[in-house]
């Protein structure tokens, strides 16, 4: 009897758990028919109590749109983004059938309460936008295939004549866009259009010709000449010997029997003038920094570089026939202590006459200074304002004049007859005594300062003059 009690008390144990369990089971299925249910993960999110569309908003913002490199003929690849091709993803349907699948009775099928996922958006595009969205993208208009592309010889200004062979290497573009279009639609991410979106414009006769006289023209071209001027280089390349080519009078290259552009000599001679009107200092105006702190303009005189331009015209037209590649420094008729534009350099001799002072600078130290005195103003002897050189020494020398001969020990040529030179018969130098005691034009200066001087100063050292 007890036994029998005992079984019936389980029993309805075992009912009141089942009704238990059944109605938890009701209340759970009824409360998460719209939401996930307890301990479910998606796609590494906690979605217990959200609804599909707040799971597929969040996918969604969690989305990073796939990109594609497109690789184009000898340029660097370009990246497209999906997105940017019309390609939109949505998690609305897979996460509705995921939704459908788990209900409060399919953890029991699983033996577990928790569920994890990973789920892949359902991908949409439509092929017309695609097309045109990749038709807009500029490096997709670039070098078209087109038959009227051709073959010219163009004249630039740095590179003279050059070459533009448009014909070569142009896209398809309308395979080039289907090609992308589906690696796009197959999920791909990297397109090569190299081997097959691009073709050449077969050449014509008219090209043809064209190409044979290019080669003509390349080679007359090809010569490298540097003049060296100090410090400056000027440089004949392409740009300049392209200018040497000659033309008639529309404009049009002028070729040969040969089929090969003719020279015009004239402008090798017009560049040999250029060259001397940049470089020739001989008589030009220069602005000199004076001691006293000033600075003065000084022009004229001898003194300065001045190009052989007879011997640069026939040197250079030689040396182009040649195709002769050379560094040269060219021959001078005057030629200056330094080269360049500043040929005076750090090593000159100042005479300041306005300041009755000389003023000996080597390698921009000075090293001699001296009262002087230069010519008679009051008789029209002065001392001309000029830049000149040293352009001969001489010790025990008599000078000479109309009414004088007078021995001097240091003797240093500077303009014409003009020179520095000691004066012994004068016992004072420099002030005011030029005015109306001065020289016939020399530069008076006291024995032992001139002497310093001679032992110093080389042949071709530049003397600046002023007032």
């Amino acid at each position: 009897m007890m036994k029998r009690r005992i079984l019936i008390f389980l029993c309805s144990i075992l009912a009141v758990a089942v009704s238990v369990l059944l109605a938890v089971a009701v209340f759970t299925t009824y409360y998460y028919k719209d939401i996930f249910t307890f301990g479910t993960w998606i796609n590494g999110n906690y979605c217990t109590g959200m609804s599909s569309k707040q799971v597929s908003d969040l996918l969604l913002q969690q989305y990073t749109y796939p990109s594609i490199q497109v690789q184009l003929l000898g340029e660097e690849a370009q990246k497209l983004d999906y997105q940017e091709c019309g390609v939109r993803v949505d998690y609305s349907k897979v996460v509705d059938d995921l939704l459908v699948q788990n209900t409060s009775w399919a953890w029991l099928k699983r033996g577990n309460i928790f569920k994890s996922f990973e789920v892949e958006p359902d991908y949409y595009y439509d092929l017309d936008i695609m097309r045109q969205k990749l038709l807009s993208q500029e490096w997709l208009n670039d070098n078209i295939y087109d038959e009227s592309k051709t073959v010219s010889i163009v004249k630039t200004l740095e590179d003279g004549f050059i070459l533009v062979d448009e014909t070569q290497d142009l896209l398809l573009q309308a395979k080039a866009v289907e090609k992308i279009s589906n690696a796009i639609v197959n999920q791909l991410t990297y397109v090569d259009l190299q081997e097959d979106c691009y073709a050449n414009v077969p050449y014509s006769d008219k090209m043809l010709a064209t190409l044979e006289k290019w080669k003509g023209i390349d080679a007359f071209q090809g010569f490298e000449f540097v003049y060296d001027f100090g410090d400056r280089k000027e440089i004949i390349d392409k740009g300049v010997v392209s200018d040497w080519i000659m033309l008639d009078e529309e404009g049009y290259i002028v070729y040969d029997k040969d089929n090969l552009p003719v020279l015009d000599e004239a402008m090798i001679e017009e560049y040999v003038a250029y060259l001397g009107s940049v470089y020739n200092t001989v008589g030009m105006e220069r602005s000199f920094q004076t001691t006293r702190g000033d600075v003065v303009k000084v022009s004229g005189g001898a003194y300065g570089n001045e190009i052989d331009s007879k011997t640069e015209l026939k040197y250079l037209k030689e040396a182009f026939l040649k195709k002769e590649k050379e560094v040269r420094t060219p021959k001078y008729l005057s030629e200056a202590f330094v080269k360049g534009s500043d040929d005076i350099g750090k090593t000159y001799i100042e005479i300041d006459m306005g300041n009755q002072m000389m003023y000996y600078y080597k390698n921009g130290e000075l090293k001699l200074d001296t009262p002087i005195v230069t010519g008679n103003m009051k008789r029209n002897w002065d001392t001309p304002a000029t830049v000149c050189y040293v352009y001969y020494k001489q010790r025990n020398r008599v000078l000479r004049g109309a009414n004088y001969a007078t021995p001097v020990k240091y003797w240093m040529a500077v303009h014409g007859n003009i020179g520095i030179h000691d004066a012994s018969w004068r016992k004072e130098f420099g002030g005011d005594i030029y005015l109306t005691d001065g020289s016939h034009g020399c530069i008076n200066t006291p024995l032992e300062k001139v002497k310093e001087l001679y032992d110093m100063v080389e042949i071709g050292t530049p003397v600046i003059m002023f007032y």
